[in-house]
């Protein structure tokens, strides 16, 4: 047939030939002699990279369509292992219309750009070192046309539709590979991430159907992947109970929903008025929400216009432009970012540099969201069901903070498919730590969750998920044996450790409590930055019980905190952190009850303490701090605490209100009290089961089975119900290693240091920073455990204590303690200082301050109950039951507040002066893990101002 014949024709036509023409064909173009495969061109330089690039990098154009009117660009990256043989992957990005520069630069790529101050020049480039690249080909495509660098010919040819784009993909492939003929015999996958999950189902099935009919080259298709993919109509329907799980919005809200709208939350009768009007309610509060990741930043992102930017030539005004007026710093959001890849793709040098066709040279977008492109296909589950049963492989992920399609949805359509489970859900982990949670289906099938990600997960986690990656495409499980690395304990040098004076007042010091005095109680006070004499002053109570207050004061809310560096065998140093609440307050840090952090008893009797006893111990103290410190008589008083303090920081305050009644002197100005994650009841723990399936650590069918057969009841349950005992099993296995306190971080098994000397026979600090190390140095503290152990340190250190004026008598009263055989004591060492002491010799004997919360707000005093909403270890929707059980009325509902311009968390304020505050991205001891947010929070409220 001559090449006359052949124009104009389809060039799918071709393999409806005859295998003798086909052959002599394939080899003709592979001697150069065709126009249909346009060979792309290598890429040796980039601009902004400096040198030759490290990696093998193609770009092309590959013209498709009967008269090749539709041109599709890529980059191609071989693998940089062993690219004979490593499996090759066409990605596609999502939108529909985002460029694949996206997930070449930003995702897992084996370059992304440098973020520093921009000044002017081009955006560097720099090595990404969790490339996916390292372990397999990757053809990043600009689909469909008019995405990215791909144009077409003729307005006609810019049109397309789900189908005809898929079938432009598909006739993509078989020319690159008719080009690229070393690849042909390689394992072949097809991925994507976001709206490509409507695409590359479809793509898959088309190569499928290609390799049964015969059409050459054969394609050696192994499966496919996709990340947060689109999948029906009704993905959609799952960000409310995502919103829920993740505390969004509040219990009462979610119900109603649940009620008026009958679990459809899209297309619903205009006149079902009360689904309309909570669906309203719904989107205003999540109006401020970043939905690609709900922990960061909300950020306007506006493009240049290409008429009076990159039509000018001139990057320093297109960047001018790009940023309104503003030049970004470090990078406060991640949209600031995404303006590098606008300065870096409209530059000429890049365009020559790609070899860019000056004939589809307009202004280049990282998403082109006017492309006209018709979705013709809405719902692609039955591609799912068809690939499946055809044995191909898949992988679904799901970035578990993304509320453009909630993991909630990817369950939801997978669960529809009916595939026998082989492999239940359980932990993935990367470094000793869970990414995530995964099951497998027998259809071939995995689903994972990674813990932390947002839409377009590789962005968000790039370490994890490069280990899911090259995991999964190499054919092995996903969910490795974890390895925690265990820190031993060790003691320094003297306080403080802070270069200079210190900028701010800071007094330490023992009050006796009870009638002889036995109990003595050890504080560090820090008088506000700002007005001592007018601000508040604040009793301060960490949690546990038995948590000294240091955790507070240098974890939490104070003015100094320990440099987060490696550790070099000296005492840890002490820097300045900003936020600290002591710029508006002045704040009392007290170790209690007896026992913990350097308080201490001076006979064995006065160790033992129970909830009511020390509450009142706590009262002598202010009363007698107070005596000794008139000045702060008239300042209002405030008691806070965090964790196990929410039982008795309502109990010391109804103490001080009962006290003032009956004339007790001194008088003390108790406006209020403050609490953070509180313990309250006995329930408390009975939500964790409904926050791990809010927060996707547990799978539905589980969650059902737990609610079905615990009865909503997952604390003392009947030993005799054995499915109950049985799926508790299975939620206990699933969470074991999940970090409660915040479960998006690290998880650390940190034992406490347990030395075997006397303190004055202790070895010295290099010998002992040995111990605690385990050989290995404190690098940048991995996991915040790693910080806590710098206390223990400095706490331990002899020149500290002698700082702190701890009394050298205590150590001979710890040596007679510890010689009785009551103490359940593992300490050999005498007076050894932990941060958190599990062995106090305390009994609670009040189990709900529900009552006193109650009682102190019909005394009219102010309450603010915050939670971070992260934490499972007293998780918010526990929190937000015992409020509700109060039954007070709504005076501000349910809204967002905010810090910066961003969503903060949700707030909502009732008739008895009670505030309750979540803290978005916040664990167990929010100020410690959101100190900007917490600051802002407490200020406010302190001020008297709305959250």
């Amino acid at each position: 047939m001559s090449e006359q014949k052949w124009k104009g024709r389809p060039f799918f036509m071709f393999f409806h030939q005859p295998l003798y023409f086909r052959l002599f064909f394939i080899l003709m173009l592979l001697q150069g002699c065709s126009k249909f495969a346009v060979a792309g061109s290598a890429v040796k330089f980039l601009p902004g990279f400096e040198g030759p690039l490290p990696f093998e990098l193609e770009t092309g154009y590959i013209g498709v369509g009967e008269s090749e009117d539709v041109q599709l660009f890529y980059y191609f990256v071989k693998s940089e292992s062993n690219p004979e043989v490593d499996p090759l992957v066409l990605w596609l990005t999502g939108g529909p219309g985002c460029s694949t520069l996206t997930a070449l630069l930003y995702e897992f790529g084996p370059i992304k750009f440098e973020e520093v101050e921009y000044n002017g020049s081009l955006p560097r480039l720099i090595l990404n070192t969790n490339s996916w690249t390292e372990v397999a080909s990757f053809i990043f495509l600009d689909f469909p046309v008019g995405t990215g660098f791909s144009y077409a010919r003729t307005p006609d040819a810019l049109q397309s539709n789900t189908l005809q784009a898929c079938n432009q993909a598909l006739e993509f492939l078989r020319k690159f590979l008719i080009d690229h003929p070393e690849f042909i015999s390689n394992p072949f996958y097809v991925g994507g991430d976001s709206f490509s999950g409507l695409i590359v189902p479809i793509i898959t099935e088309l190569i499928s159907e290609g390799n049964e009919n015969g059409i050459e080259p054969s394609i050696d298709l192994k499966g496919y992947l996709i990340g947060n993919p689109v999948t029906t109509p009704t993905d959609d329907n799952y960000r409310v109970p995502f919103a829920h799980g993740m505390g969004l919005i509040s219990d009462e809200l979610y119900e109603s929903l649940k009620r008026n709208c009958k679990g459809k939350y899209q297309d619903i009768d205009p006149s079902n008025f009360p689904c309309s009007q909570d669906l309203q309610v719904f989107n205003k509060l999540l109006d401020n929400i970043q939905v690609a990741n709900i922990l960061e930043p909300t950020c306007d992102f506006w493009a240049p216009n290409p008429r009076n930017l990159f039509l000018e030539g001139s990057l320093d005004k297109t960047f001018l432009g790009l940023n309104r007026f503003e030049r970004f710093l470090a990078f406060r959001c991640r949209a600031d970012g995404y303006k590098l890849s606008y300065a870096w793709a409209n530059d000429d040098n890049v365009h020559e540099a790609l070899q860019i066709h000056k004939e589809s040279i307009g202004y280049w977008r990282r998403c082109n969201y006017g492309l006209p492109y018709t979705t013709t296909v809405q719902d692609c589950v039955p591609y799912h069901a068809n690939l499946s049963s055809k044995g191909y492989r898949s992988l679904m992920y799901s970035g578990d903070h993304d509320f453009v399609v909630p993991f909630f949805a990817t369950q939801a359509w997978i669960r529809s498919l009916n595939y026998p489970i082989i492999d239940d859900w359980r932990q993935w982990v990367v470094e000793g730590q869970v990414a995530g949670y995964t099951r497998s289906y027998a259809n071939r099938m995995t689903f994972a969750t990674v813990k932390g990600g947002g839409h377009t997960a590789p962005e968000y986690r790039p370490a994890e998920c490069k280990a899911m990656f090259k995991r999964w495409i190499s054919h092995e499980p996903l969910s490795y044996f974890m390895t925690l690395q265990v820190w031993a304990g060790s003691e320094l040098e003297f306080l403080p450790g802070f270069d200079g004076k210190l900028p701010f007042h800071l007094e330490t010091g023992y009050i006796g409590v009870d009638e002889s005095e036995d109990v003595q109680l050890f504080y560090y006070f820090i008088k506000s930055q700002s007005n001592p004499e007018m601000d508040p002053l604040v009793l301060w109570m960490t949690g546990g019980p038995g948590c000294s207050s240091i955790s507070g004061l240098v974890y939490e809310i104070g003015p100094f905190t320990f440099e987060a560096v490696e550790y070099s065998g000296s005492l840890p140093r002490l820097v300045l952190k900003p936020y600290s609440w002591t710029e508006v307050a002045s704040i009392i840090f007290l170790d209690w009850p007896v026992g913990t952090g350097f308080s201490y008893a001076r006979n064995p009797e006065a160790l033992e303490s129970t909830t009511l006893q020390a509450s009142d111990q706590a009262y002598q103290f202010l009363r007698k701090f107070l005596i000794d410190h008139p000045e702060h008589l008239s300042n209002s008083f405030y008691i806070g605490g965090d964790s196990y303090s929410g039982l008795p920081v309502p109990i010391i305050a109804q103490l001080i209100s009962d006290g003032n009644e009956n004339g007790n002197q001194p008088l003390i100005d108790l406006k209020g009290y403050l609490l953070g994650n509180p313990g309250a009841t006995p329930l408390d723990h009975n939500y964790r089961v409904q926050f791990a399936h809010g927060m996707g650590l547990i799978p539905d069918d589980l969650h059902e089975s737990l609610i079905r057969n615990c009865k909503g009841m997952y604390i003392t349950i009947d030993p005799e119900n054995f499915l109950c005992m049985k799926d508790m099993q299975n939620f206990n296995q699933l969470v074991e290693s999940i970090k409660f306190s915040n479960i998006l971080e690290n998880y650390c098994g940190l034992r406490a240091p347990k030395p075997q000397k006397t303190y004055a026979q202790r070895r010295d600090l290099d010998e002992t920073s040995q111990e605690l190390s385990g050989h290995d140095p404190l690098l940048a503290f991995k996991c915040r455990e790693q910080a806590f152990v710098l206390a223990e340190i400095w706490a331990n250190d002899q020149s500290v204590r002698e700082a702190l004026d701890i009394p050298k008598s205590m150590n001979q009263i710890s040596s007679d303690i510890a010689s009785q055989t009551f103490v359940r004591c593992t300490q050999k060492h005498v007076g050894y200082w932990h941060r958190c002491n599990d062995n106090l010799l305390y009994t609670t004997t009040i189990h709900s301050s529900v009552p006193y919360h109650a009682n102190l707000s019909t005394l009219g005093y102010r309450s603010l109950v915050y939670s971070g909403d992260h934490d499972m270890v007293l998780p918010h929707f526990g929190t937000q039951d015992w409020i509700r059980s109060l039954n007070y009325s709504i005076v501000d509902e349910w809204r967002p507040w905010f810090v910066e311009g961003q969503v903060a968390g949700y707030t909502r304020t009732y008739a008895n002066r009670m505030t309750f505050a979540t803290v978005k991205g916040a664990g167990h001891t929010a100020p410690e893990y959101k100190p900007v947010e917490c600051r802002a929070m407490f200020q406010r409220w302190i001020s008297y101002e709305p959250l």
